[in-house]
């Protein structure tokens, strides 16, 4: 996501805000936060932008109703610079070099792969402002209430005890859930999977026990990718189920009470849990295919309807658990928690947010980003009178509603624990605990498509005398429907076990520039043969070792100490 201000006028005439903010007034202290500047300031920002917008008619990223609103509210005008594609890098390289040649906008975001050392940047060059006294004087209430919500969002944007930048797309922690072709545990009678054990034995069974009844070998029980076999941001059919089961977190720096700081990579609980693994892939119920595979093998396994088992966040049954409703309408996808041994769902959490928002330094008033993340995030709540029109306007425009829109919600602070109370809402009303008057307008439409499914979902399609091959996809999107609906109940219901371990650093040290490719490529390696039995469990020791010495022992100092400069 990027910043909504960024739909600004291009029929100002300046090149930069730089001469008209000089002779612009200063806030009076004692006005409300919101309150129009006296004289008009001027601003500039950059964007990155969506190649397909759906915008209505008349309206773009240069000019549009929200930005008209801003404008009209506040007394300012926006000057967007330029515009880069939202996909790819283009956005970031094009930042980049604006970056190196001290040619910033007054306002703008940091996104793309290197967020953290690019706001290291940033600050190493004092090129942008400190934000904490216009956080804790503009900030309305229910942005700071939401950050609030997320102990880990100001993480990574704290130099000092100085706030340098916005967090945005800050979401709560989202637990791997087991997710089990129900059909085929049912009709293999087998039992719910509540420990590894039950993992075991069930992907086991899958393998060998011909659950689809084709009279062949060719299921698959748990598959995994190898490619990508841990993770700290929840990448696609990983491991991470077992190693947090088993207290491990592989991709973590750990920090403890006394502030000491670890690598999890090369931890005693690491090892555990690769001894699991590699006994279950002796045993068979690891795919055996395991080392050779990356997501887009393991998506294809799931898709042609191969594969039993699989770890996966709640989203699952969009993609790709859907692909298996398109090929067999039947199957069932059901998800489970793996809890630890003392009964908690373990999460290693990155605190990284999507981006960050920074503001210029020298820009006269930095309190204006502030104001911009107010007003957005009223929007995206649809809780401004004067816009109730363009609400109905946007959601018609195109077949994005105004609460996903990529324009008109960029700069919002969403609820961290949003999808967790949404569904806590349709669970209490789908229980006859709640009426529909406790849903917001964003959520209504969502709960309604959820009661039509339940209730009688395919009766349009059967009037209009579907193709079979119709007739399959309106029963596999119920089926899939129900299955997310099904895991994020899961979630919810264990909501008070989940235990969630940061990852401390997201930053890069001297160190990690020189040899932290090479490091993660030395675990990746290691932890493979382990796993498939072409190195002994004890050679996690070597490993262990060699770590250290090329380079990871030097780069836990250097973390150590940027941990503590941040205090």
């Amino acid at each position: 996501m990027m910043m909504a201000m960024a739909a600004c006028s291009s029929s100002d005439k300046n090149n930069s805000s730089d001469a008209e903010n000089k002779n612009s007034s200063v806030v009076d202290e004692n006005t409300d936060p919101m309150a129009p500047y006296k004289e008009t300031v001027n601003y500039t920002v950059v964007r990155s932008v969506n190649q397909d917008p759906k915008f209505p008619e008349g309206e773009s990223y240069e000019k549009n109703s929200f930005q008209d609103y801003v404008e009209k509210t506040l007394n300012v005008r926006g000057k967007l610079l330029w515009t880069a594609p939202s996909d790819g890098d283009q956005y970031p390289k094009k930042l980049s070099l604006d970056i190196a040649s001290n040619r910033i906008p007054d306002i703008f975001a940091i996104e793309g792969q290197n967020i953290v050392s690019m706001l290291n940047t940033l600050v190493e060059g004092d090129m942008i402002e400190d934000l904490t006294p216009y956080y804790e004087k503009y900030a309305s209430q229910t942005v700071k209430d939401r950050y609030a919500e997320n102990p880990y969002a100001f993480n990574t944007v704290n130099f000092g005890g100085k706030m340098m930048a916005i967090p945005y797309g800050m979401e709560k922690e989202q637990p791997m859930l087991v997710w089990v072709r129900e059909d085929w545990r049912k009709k293999l009678n087998l039992p719910e999977p509540k420990t590894i054990d039950d993992i075991r034995t069930i992907s086991k069974a899958f393998a060998t026990g011909d659950p689809d009844g084709n009279g062949k070998q060719d299921t698959l029980g748990l598959i995994a990718q190898s490619s990508s076999m841990y993770s700290s941001a929840f990448d696609l059919h990983t491991l991470d189920s077992i190693y947090w089961a088993m207290n491990a977190f592989p991709a973590t720096w750990i920090q403890e009470a006394d502030g000491t700081v670890k690598y999890g990579g090369i931890q005693p609980e690491a090892k555990a849990a690769l001894s699991v693994l590699h006994d279950m892939y002796k045993e068979g119920s690891l795919d055996k295919e395991y080392g050779l595979k990356d997501g887009g093998k393991t998506t294809e396994d799931v898709s042609s309807g191969r594969a039993g088992m699989v770890f996966e966040a709640w989203y699952a049954p969009y993609y790709p658990l859907g692909n298996t409703l398109q090929n067999n309408p039947n199957a069932d996808w059901k998800a489970y928690p793996l809890l630890n041994a003392d009964g908690k769902l373990n999460v290693g959490a990155n605190p990284s947010p999507a981006g960050y928002l920074v503001v210029k330094k020298g820009f006269k008033h930095p309190e204006l980003l502030m104001k911009l993340v107010n007003l957005s995030t009223e929007f995206k709540d649809k809780t401004i009178p004067e816009l109730q029109d363009v609400y109905e306007k946007y959601e018609q425009a195109g077949t994005v509603s105004v609460a996903q829109h990529p324009q008109y919600v960029d700069l919002a602070v969403i609820e961290p624990a949003m999808i967790y109370n949404q569904q806590k809402k349709y669970n209490d009303i789908l229980a006859g605990k709640a009426d529909k008057s406790i849903l917001l307008p964003t959520e209504t439409s969502s709960f309604e498509q959820i009661e039509a499914e339940i209730n009688n979902p395919l009766e349009n399609v059967l009037k209009s005398n579907p193709t079979k091959e119709a007739l399959n996809a309106a029963i596999a999107n119920r089926i899939g429907f129900l299955a997310y609906n099904n895991a994020m109940k899961t979630v919810t219901d264990n909501e008070s076990n989940i235990v969630v371990t940061p990852n401390a650093f997201a930053g890069q040290t001297a160190t990690m520039v020189k040899s932290w490719a090479d490091l993660q490529s030395l675990q990746k390696q290691a932890y493979l043969k382990i796993i498939i039995g072409s190195q002994p469990i004890d050679s996690f020791d070597s490993f262990v070792k060699q770590w250290n010495e090329q380079g990871g022992g030097q780069i836990t100092q250097e973390v150590q100490a940027e941990l503590d400069k941040r205090k």
